[in-house]
């Protein structure tokens, strides 16, 4: 990533890449960045919820707010 970028910027760039979302609860999310806002409010499809790297259960969309994710990496 380029210096002086913001991060929502990056992720823009990369809709419908495929993402890992850490969230302050320990649980981990996987699937296709759909959509993300200023707030880093994002919207992932096909999402899997992981709990201690085990899949726990499959979700068509779901709605992470951007003040509980501690962690996004792409996959």
């Amino acid at each position: 990533m380029e210096t002086g970028k913001k991060p929502i910027v990056f992720l823009a760039k990369n809709l419908n890449a495929n993402i890992r979302v850490k969230l302050k609860n320990d649980l981990e999310y996987r699937g296709r960045l759909v959509k993300c806002d200023n707030y880093m409010n994002l919207i992932l499809d096909n999402a899997t919820e992981y709990a201690s790297d085990e899949p726990v259960v499959q979700y068509g969309s779901i709605f992470i707010r951007g003040n509980n994710i501690i962690m996004i990496s792409f996959q």
